[in-house]
């Protein structure tokens, strides 16, 4: 039954970033929704939060594997992603939603968004909101106004909302619903109907159905009593019980409900119901049935009243299995945990697949296991180990070497195992204590000589899909710590590292070539620093590391502006950006952020600084603890190139905090240069000195050149004060030169293009995107791979100086430069 009234108001869906359906259960907010959606032949996809939960990542998990089913392309991308942390995250995924969507009208709809409980997620849609993406419209459908500033979206043109009174049904209305069942009834009728319904759509529908059966309105029963006589009279045993089994799930696809319940003909009987039951939907976008809150919370309490023969654990149980066999691994540890299967969950983590969804959701990760008893933890000692490891590496090395501590004891404490599997246990053991002398070398080697010995060269724990780096740009930048010992530090890691990669199944391969590269670029040795790292690429790419890639293609980049190839380099960068992208790993992607901010503190090139780092968002990266110090030295380097040197004196201030807890020698170094620069131009020489001093000292204690070097145009005026243009000092007589070779390159360089040249491939991909084809139907028309297309389209963004695809179109029309296309 179309409602028109309602259907005018949701015509301003496509006037609003946001519309706001707000109505209790049973009013019809959903159908009504489709209805319109369907019948305005808008582009749209409904999703759903299926439990009431607090976990911001299970909310985005669950609503981004529904989205992947309607909209792939963007939906397993946000997937992977996970639930964004921080700014870098949050601004990754505005550029999807804003590519994805791009020359089209979309529609989202979250229904059900009373059952999010999250304030991080609340957060996030007004984020989305007030983003204002040209084309992207959220249309929520809940039975309570959420915490996202209503009133003032509404009031500043964000939001438009519809309220309750709108969903009930009046006297035609009623008339008009009984009619498609096939009964005219009088206006006393429906005056009764109403009086008992008060408008309720859902009552009013059990009322007709009750009708049917007895042709008069009863009265003085309630909802339950309803159900109980107008829909479940009808069903058999198997089907009750078949109801009553599939009520403890979310969703139903017709394979998980066999599977779940055990009964064969779950699909057929799951369908036939679904024909005759308006309380029984199949979601034809997401391939699922959904049980409608008011049959399926009367479902739950009649199965509390006449339980089944199998238990609500068993049933929680098969459905984390099920989910866990299709991929659904977020949704299956959930439903393992309403069922208390600890086991299971601890015998998930032993597996090597799951690194990748740890990765993306470590809070969902951190919270599961608060709830696992630590009796339940220690009778699965590798599991247990698997998340002690995470927690070190990924979440805080202090309470991570706590838990190991804890685990140790009660190990030591148990009855004699298998003598295999405690030399295995004491293996890793020995593994996780090298995780946590992270930064100490020595203590680092002796850690993994036992751990090799112990596990026979192969841990359980430790597999080629962690990142290596932990997000760091630089691998060199984690563990020199003691000045004068860069080379020491080199040697000591080719010695040690091996063994890690050797039980990590090949995590980290091609490092032993990358640190050669980073040492020989930092002392301006840059053809062996090239060939190292050319030889890095190949050995890392064949086991798919891409973090060490990351980290050799950023020293490739280096070599290039160190030679005054700017253009080289740029293209380096854009070839890196395709390769990172096409991984959709959040730490992955903040790491060529800092490759590609420091290229632009090199270079000039302002547009490469990603906007989390231009905002100074340094603590809540991507990046793990290791290496988040990586991320000041690139705001450090836009700062100065935005010439706020007020600003730069004091996150100085803070990087000696940062650097301090592992003695990073190189930040200290990019620090002291950072603070000479700013001090020198707020206050003048003297005040700079000190500074520049100290990171001389650090530079020639090592030959280190480049890091300075690459200061340039900020660096020499000081340079040549504080240490003369005829400095008898080896060194800085070369680092002087070095520095004004930098000067030169950046002065000779056009900072200002009138006009960008694109290719004539890059002219083709653009043309198709104005088109408003995505990736993979451009790679289809031109014959060429996807990989190519993001790569061609990642260097269209830098000549043209934007971010995202409505800004590259945008920005070629106002230059005019497709003309020659049409020729």
């Amino acid at each position: 039954m179309r409602r028109e009234s309602i259907h005018e108001q949701l015509k301003n869906i496509l006037y609003y970033p946001l519309t706001l359906v707000t109505a209790a259960m049973g009013y019809g907010k959903s159908t009504v929704a489709r209805d319109f959606l369907n019948s305005s032949g808008i582009s749209y996809a409904y999703l759903l939060v299926e439990s009431e939960e607090a976990s911001p990542e299970y909310i985005w998990d669950s609503l981004t594997r529904q989205l992947g089913k309607t909209v792939p392309e963007i939906g397993n991308k946000l997937r992977t992603l996970g639930f964004p942390n921080d700014y870098s995250q949050v601004e990754k995924i505005l550029e999807l939603i804003e590519d994805s969507i791009y020359s089209k009208t979309f529609v989202l709809v979250i229904d059900d968004y009373h059952l999010c409980l999250s304030d991080e997620f609340n957060k996030l849609l007004e984020r989305i909101i007030r983003a204002d993406i040209e084309g992207f419209h959220v249309l929520i459908l809940t039975r309570t106004i959420p915490e996202i500033g209503i009133e003032e979206l509404c009031l500043k043109g964000y939001g438009y909302q519809i309220k309750s009174d709108l969903f009930e049904l009046n006297l035609d209305e009623i008339k008009g619903f009984f009619k498609l069942f096939g009964f005219i009834i009088s206006n006393d009728i429906a005056e009764q109907i109403y009086t008992v319904s008060e408008g309720w759509i859902s009552a009013i529908y059990l009322i007709m159905q009750r009708y049917r059966e007895i042709n008069r309105v009863e009265v003085g029963r309630n909802l339950e009593r309803l159900i109980e006589t107008s829909v479940m009279r009808r069903y058999s045993g198997t089907e009750v019980i078949l109801l009553k089994s599939l009520c403890v799930l979310d969703s139903i696809s017709p394979q998980q409900a066999v599977y779940v319940t055990g009964n064969k003909e779950a699909e057929w009987i799951l369908q036939k119901i679904s024909y005759e039951n308006s309380f029984i939907r199949y979601d034809e976008q997401g391939c699922v049935y959904r049980i409608h809150n008011i049959f399926n919370n009367y479902l739950k309490k009649l199965m509390l009243k006449r339980p089944l023969e199998v238990t609500i654990e068993t049933l929680y149980k098969r459905a984390g299995e099920w989910c866990i066999q299709n991929g659904n691994i977020l949704s299956g540890l959930n439903y393992l945990l309403k069922a208390k299967e600890y086991g299971m969950i601890l015998n998930e983590f032993e597996k090597k697949n799951l690194t990748g969804i740890i990765d993306s959701n470590p809070q969902y990760i951190l919270e599961i296991f608060e709830r696992i008893p630590i009796e339940d933890r220690y009778c699965y000692p590798i599991g247990y180990l698997a998340y002690i490891g995470f927690y070190v590496t990924n979440v805080n090395i202090e309470e991570g070497t706590r838990l190991l501590s804890h685990f140790e004891e009660h190990y030591n404490h148990m009855p004699e195992a298998d003598d295999d599997f405690k030399r295995r246990i004491l293996g890793e053991i020995e593994l996780i204590l090298a995780y946590t002398t992270f930064n100490d070398i020595t203590l680092m080697h002796a850690h993994l000589i036992k751990a090799y010995e112990r596990l026979q060269g192969q841990s359980l724990i430790a597999n080629k899909d962690k990142i290596f780096t932990f997000g760091s740009p630089h691998v060199l930048f984690l563990y020199y710590r003691d000045k004068g010992k860069f080379l020491r530090t080199m040697e000591r890691l080719e010695l040690s590292v091996p063994y890690y990669i050797e039980m990590a199944s090949g995590c980290g391969a091609g490092f032993e070539y990358l640190i050669q590269a980073e040492y020989n670029i930092e002392t301006r040795n840059i053809e062996e620093a090239k060939r190292c790292a050319q030889k890095s690429i190949y050995k890392a790419q064949t086991m798919g590391q891409v973090s060490i890639v990351i980290c050799a293609k950023f020293v490739l980049a280096r070599v290039s502006v160190a030679k005054g190839l700017f253009e080289e380099a740029f293209e380096i960068m854009d070839e890196l950006s395709s390769e990172v992208e096409s991984c959709n790993s959040p730490i992955l992607t903040s790491a060529y952020d800092l490759c590609a901010g420091y290229i632009a503190g090199i270079t000039g090139e302002k547009t490469y600084f990603a906007k989390w780092l231009s905002v100074g968002d340094m603590e809540f990266s991507d990046v793990l603890y290791q290496g988040v110090g990586f991320n000041y030295i690139i705001y450090g380097k836009y700062l100065l190139a935005q010439w706020n040197y007020l600003r730069l004196e004091s996150i100085c201030e803070e990087m000696k905090r940062v650097f301090n807890k592992f003695d990073n020698q190189l930040g200290y170094l990019h620090m002291y240069v950072m603070d000479g620069i700013a001090k020198y131009n707020l206050y003048g020489l003297e005040a700079a000195k000190q500074s520049i001093l100290c990171a001389l000292e650090i530079g020639k204690a090592d030959e280190i050149l480049l890091p300075i070097a690459e200061y340039g145009e900020y660096l020499f005026p000081i340079l040549s004060k504080v240490i003369g243009k005829e400095a008898e000092d080896v060194y800085l007589r070369q680092l002087l030169k070095q520095t004004s070779i930098y000067c030169t390159y950046v002065g000779s360089k056009t900072s200002i293009i009138t006009l960008p040249s694109l290719t004539q491939r890059e002219k083709e991909i653009l043309q198709l995107i104005i088109e408003g084809k995505i990736n993979r139907m451009i790679a289809s028309e031109l014959y060429i791979a996807e990989v190519t297309v993001r790569k061609n389209i990642t260097s269209i963004y830098r000549k043209l100086q934007v971010k995202g695809r409505a800004s590259a179109v945008k920005k070629a029309i106002e230059l005019n430069l497709l003309k020659q296309t049409d020729d």
